[in-house]
Protein backbone atom coordinates (compact mmCIF):
# COMPACT_ATOMS: atom_id res chain seq x y z
CA UNK A 1 0.00 0.00 0.00
CA UNK A 2 1.35 3.12 -1.01
CA UNK A 3 2.63 5.58 1.88
CA UNK A 4 0.99 8.65 0.70
CA UNK A 5 -2.96 7.03 0.88
CA UNK A 6 -2.88 6.53 4.75
CA UNK A 7 -2.96 11.03 4.92
CA UNK A 8 -6.02 10.18 2.07
CA UNK A 9 -8.15 7.76 3.97
CA UNK A 10 -7.54 9.12 7.23
CA UNK A 11 -7.28 13.26 7.41
CA UNK A 12 -8.87 15.78 5.33
CA UNK A 13 -6.99 19.07 4.42
CA UNK A 14 -7.43 21.89 6.82
CA UNK A 15 -10.81 23.46 7.25
CA UNK A 16 -11.34 26.65 5.56
CA UNK A 17 -8.21 26.57 3.86
CA UNK A 18 -10.02 28.74 1.30
CA UNK A 19 -10.07 31.62 3.79
CA UNK A 20 -6.98 34.43 3.50
CA UNK A 21 -4.37 34.33 6.46
CA UNK A 22 -5.66 36.67 9.32
CA UNK A 23 -1.99 38.07 9.63
CA UNK A 24 -2.35 39.75 6.08
CA UNK A 25 -4.48 41.89 4.41
CA UNK A 26 -6.33 43.44 6.92
CA UNK A 27 -5.64 47.33 7.61
CA UNK A 28 -5.41 48.22 11.25
CA UNK A 29 -7.35 51.18 13.29
CA UNK A 30 -6.03 53.96 13.69
CA UNK A 31 -6.99 55.54 17.25
CA UNK A 32 -6.64 59.28 16.81
CA UNK A 33 -4.79 60.97 19.75
CA UNK A 34 -3.06 58.01 20.89
CA UNK A 35 0.76 57.42 21.00
CA UNK A 36 2.32 54.63 19.16
CA UNK A 37 2.16 52.46 22.16
CA UNK A 38 -1.59 52.50 22.76
CA UNK A 39 -2.19 51.65 18.91
CA UNK A 40 -3.48 48.13 17.95
CA UNK A 41 -0.82 45.80 16.72
CA UNK A 42 -2.67 42.62 15.47
CA UNK A 43 -5.89 41.10 14.57
CA UNK A 44 -7.05 38.43 16.87
CA UNK A 45 -8.48 35.02 16.54
CA UNK A 46 -12.18 35.38 16.66
CA UNK A 47 -13.97 32.99 18.96
CA UNK A 48 -15.93 31.11 16.01
CA UNK A 49 -12.85 30.88 14.41
CA UNK A 50 -10.77 29.44 17.31
CA UNK A 51 -13.84 27.49 19.45
CA UNK A 52 -15.40 25.47 16.35
CA UNK A 53 -11.76 24.25 15.07
CA UNK A 54 -11.23 26.23 11.81
CA UNK A 55 -7.79 25.76 10.05
CA UNK A 56 -7.40 22.59 12.31
CA UNK A 57 -7.53 19.24 10.90
CA UNK A 58 -9.88 16.32 11.73
CA UNK A 59 -10.33 13.00 11.75
CA UNK A 60 -12.64 11.89 8.65
CA UNK A 61 -13.74 8.75 6.37
CA UNK A 62 -12.50 9.10 2.94
CA UNK A 63 -12.64 5.89 2.01
CA UNK A 64 -12.48 6.21 -1.60
CA UNK A 65 -9.03 5.30 -2.20
CA UNK A 66 -9.32 2.26 0.75
CA UNK A 67 -11.85 1.02 -1.96
CA UNK A 68 -9.95 1.85 -5.15
CA UNK A 69 -7.16 -0.05 -3.63
CA UNK A 70 -9.15 -3.44 -2.91
CA UNK A 71 -10.96 -2.83 -5.75
CA UNK A 72 -7.63 -3.03 -7.59
CA UNK A 73 -6.15 -6.01 -6.20
CA UNK A 74 -9.72 -8.29 -6.46
CA UNK A 75 -8.35 -11.65 -7.74
CA UNK A 76 -5.32 -12.25 -6.06
CA UNK A 77 -4.99 -14.32 -2.76
CA UNK A 78 -6.06 -12.15 0.45
CA UNK A 79 -2.73 -13.36 2.14
CA UNK A 80 -0.85 -11.25 0.24
CA UNK A 81 -3.21 -8.27 -0.32
CA UNK A 82 -2.72 -8.29 3.33
CA UNK A 83 0.20 -8.71 3.98
CA UNK A 84 0.89 -5.82 1.78
CA UNK A 85 -1.48 -3.53 3.70
CA UNK A 86 0.17 -4.70 7.11
CA UNK A 87 3.49 -3.72 5.66
CA UNK A 88 2.56 -0.14 5.14
CA UNK A 89 0.27 0.68 8.02
CA UNK A 90 1.06 0.47 11.44
CA UNK A 91 -1.81 -0.85 13.85
CA UNK A 92 -0.54 0.60 16.87
CA UNK A 93 -0.82 4.16 15.51
CA UNK A 94 -4.10 5.55 15.44
CA UNK A 95 -3.88 6.05 11.92
CA UNK A 96 -3.33 2.17 10.92
CA UNK A 97 -5.61 1.50 13.24
CA UNK A 98 -8.98 3.32 11.62
CA UNK A 99 -7.76 2.10 8.20
CA UNK A 100 -7.95 -1.50 9.43
CA UNK A 101 -10.94 -1.23 11.45
CA UNK A 102 -13.13 0.18 7.95
CA UNK A 103 -11.23 -2.68 5.97
CA UNK A 104 -12.67 -5.07 8.48
CA UNK A 105 -16.25 -3.70 7.72
CA UNK A 106 -15.46 -4.15 3.92
CA UNK A 107 -13.90 -7.06 3.62
CA UNK A 108 -15.92 -10.01 4.49
CA UNK A 109 -13.56 -12.77 5.63
CA UNK A 110 -16.05 -15.80 6.65
CA UNK A 111 -19.14 -15.60 4.25
CA UNK A 112 -20.14 -18.71 2.52
CA UNK A 113 -21.51 -19.11 -1.47
CA UNK A 114 -25.08 -19.56 -1.81
CA UNK A 115 -27.03 -21.96 -3.91
CA UNK A 116 -27.73 -19.10 -6.75
CA UNK A 117 -23.56 -18.61 -6.19
CA UNK A 118 -23.82 -15.48 -4.49
CA UNK A 119 -22.00 -14.52 -1.48
CA UNK A 120 -23.56 -14.37 1.83
CA UNK A 121 -22.28 -13.15 5.29
CA UNK A 122 -24.44 -15.39 7.17
CA UNK A 123 -26.91 -18.29 7.05
CA UNK A 124 -29.90 -15.94 7.50
CA UNK A 125 -29.30 -14.37 3.96
CA UNK A 126 -27.63 -11.41 4.24
CA UNK A 127 -25.21 -10.56 1.12
CA UNK A 128 -22.22 -9.17 1.31
CA UNK A 129 -21.91 -5.37 0.70
CA UNK A 130 -18.37 -4.90 -0.67
CA UNK A 131 -15.68 -7.64 -0.83
CA UNK A 132 -15.44 -11.05 0.44
CA UNK A 133 -12.61 -13.78 0.61
CA UNK A 134 -13.60 -16.78 -1.64
CA UNK A 135 -14.52 -19.63 0.92
CA UNK A 136 -12.62 -22.29 -0.97
CA UNK A 137 -9.84 -19.91 -3.08
CA UNK A 138 -8.93 -17.52 -0.56
CA UNK A 139 -8.73 -15.11 -3.57
CA UNK A 140 -10.14 -11.71 -2.87
CA UNK A 141 -13.49 -11.17 -4.43
CA UNK A 142 -16.01 -7.91 -5.20
CA UNK A 143 -19.71 -9.15 -4.40
CA UNK A 144 -21.58 -8.52 -7.39
CA UNK A 145 -23.90 -5.03 -7.52
CA UNK A 146 -26.94 -5.19 -5.77
CA UNK A 147 -30.79 -4.73 -7.33
CA UNK A 148 -31.79 -1.85 -5.76
CA UNK A 149 -35.47 -1.63 -4.38
CA UNK A 150 -37.04 0.28 -7.35
CA UNK A 151 -35.24 -2.69 -9.60
CA UNK A 152 -36.61 -5.78 -7.55
CA UNK A 153 -40.12 -3.79 -7.52
CA UNK A 154 -40.22 -3.65 -11.35
CA UNK A 155 -39.00 -7.11 -11.91
CA UNK A 156 -41.66 -8.12 -9.27
CA UNK A 157 -44.18 -6.83 -11.38
CA UNK A 158 -42.73 -7.82 -14.83
CA UNK A 159 -43.12 -11.60 -13.61
CA UNK A 160 -45.88 -11.21 -12.10
CA UNK A 161 -49.40 -13.44 -12.61
CA UNK A 162 -52.22 -10.89 -13.59
CA UNK A 163 -55.05 -12.28 -12.81
CA UNK A 164 -57.48 -8.74 -12.66
CA UNK A 165 -57.79 -6.41 -15.06
CA UNK A 166 -60.23 -3.05 -13.18
CA UNK A 167 -61.69 -1.25 -16.58
CA UNK A 168 -63.58 0.76 -14.25
CA UNK A 169 -66.91 1.53 -13.86
CA UNK A 170 -67.54 -1.67 -12.24
CA UNK A 171 -66.43 -3.65 -15.28
CA UNK A 172 -63.26 -5.82 -15.66
CA UNK A 173 -61.40 -9.04 -16.72
CA UNK A 174 -60.70 -12.12 -14.15
CA UNK A 175 -58.55 -14.79 -15.10
CA UNK A 176 -59.55 -18.15 -13.47
CA UNK A 177 -58.34 -21.67 -14.19
CA UNK A 178 -55.90 -20.10 -16.92
CA UNK A 179 -59.67 -18.68 -18.75
CA UNK A 180 -60.34 -15.02 -19.07
CA UNK A 181 -63.90 -13.71 -17.78
CA UNK A 182 -65.76 -10.62 -18.35
CA UNK A 183 -66.65 -9.95 -14.73
CA UNK A 184 -69.08 -6.98 -12.83
CA UNK A 185 -66.13 -5.85 -10.16
CA UNK A 186 -67.07 -4.79 -6.96
CA UNK A 187 -64.59 -3.32 -4.28
CA UNK A 188 -65.60 -4.12 -0.45
CA UNK A 189 -63.36 -2.52 1.84
CA UNK A 190 -62.64 -4.83 5.52
CA UNK A 191 -61.60 -2.28 8.55
CA UNK A 192 -60.40 -3.43 11.31
CA UNK A 193 -60.74 -0.74 13.42
CA UNK A 194 -64.42 -1.47 13.37
CA UNK A 195 -63.34 -4.64 15.42
CA UNK A 196 -66.29 -6.54 13.88
CA UNK A 197 -64.96 -10.46 12.26
CA UNK A 198 -64.78 -10.13 8.35
CA UNK A 199 -67.85 -11.32 6.61
CA UNK A 200 -68.15 -13.88 4.45
CA UNK A 201 -69.23 -13.58 0.55
CA UNK A 202 -69.91 -15.49 -2.15
CA UNK A 203 -67.15 -16.44 -4.53
CA UNK A 204 -68.97 -17.16 -7.84
CA UNK A 205 -65.70 -18.66 -8.68
CA UNK A 206 -65.28 -21.43 -5.58
CA UNK A 207 -68.68 -21.70 -5.85
CA UNK A 208 -68.82 -20.62 -2.13
CA UNK A 209 -68.65 -18.71 0.80
CA UNK A 210 -65.17 -17.51 1.61
CA UNK A 211 -64.19 -15.02 4.33
CA UNK A 212 -62.28 -12.18 3.38
CA UNK A 213 -59.15 -11.02 5.44
CA UNK A 214 -58.34 -7.29 6.66
CA UNK A 215 -58.16 -4.62 4.14
CA UNK A 216 -59.51 -3.51 0.47
CA UNK A 217 -60.90 -6.56 -1.95
CA UNK A 218 -62.14 -6.65 -5.82
CA UNK A 219 -64.90 -9.32 -5.74
CA UNK A 220 -66.43 -10.63 -9.13
CA UNK A 221 -69.99 -10.60 -8.76
CA UNK A 222 -71.26 -11.54 -12.11
CA UNK A 223 -68.88 -13.23 -14.82
CA UNK A 224 -69.02 -14.19 -18.68
CA UNK A 225 -66.24 -16.31 -20.42
CA UNK A 226 -64.53 -13.71 -22.88
CA UNK A 227 -65.09 -14.00 -27.01
CA UNK A 228 -62.41 -13.34 -29.24
CA UNK A 229 -62.57 -9.98 -29.23
CA UNK A 230 -62.55 -9.65 -25.41
CA UNK A 231 -60.04 -11.69 -25.65
CA UNK A 232 -58.08 -9.23 -28.08
CA UNK A 233 -58.44 -6.35 -25.41
CA UNK A 234 -56.88 -8.24 -22.42
CA UNK A 235 -53.71 -9.13 -24.70
CA UNK A 236 -53.46 -5.03 -25.39
CA UNK A 237 -54.24 -4.60 -22.14
CA UNK A 238 -51.54 -6.76 -20.96
CA UNK A 239 -48.55 -5.60 -23.35
CA UNK A 240 -49.81 -1.76 -22.11
CA UNK A 241 -49.20 -2.92 -18.67
CA UNK A 242 -45.88 -4.51 -19.47
CA UNK A 243 -44.68 -0.92 -21.26
CA UNK A 244 -45.60 1.02 -18.60
CA UNK A 245 -43.97 -0.94 -15.78
CA UNK A 246 -40.44 -1.30 -17.86
CA UNK A 247 -40.68 3.11 -18.44
CA UNK A 248 -40.92 2.82 -14.59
Amino acid sequence: MRSDMKKVVVERPRGQSWVPNRKFGARLRYVPDHDYEDEPKGVGISASYRDYGYGQKWFTDVLGPLERYLRSNVGRPWDKVYSEICAGLDKRKATGLHIFQHMEQFVDKNCYIGADGNPYSDPEGWAVRWFYVHPRTRLLCQAPARIGAHRRRRARLLTEDVKVLNLGNGRGYWKHDEIWYRVKLKYIFVDWRKRKDPPAIWDIFAKKEVKLGWGGHWIAEEKKQCNHKELEEVRGLLEARQRRIRKM
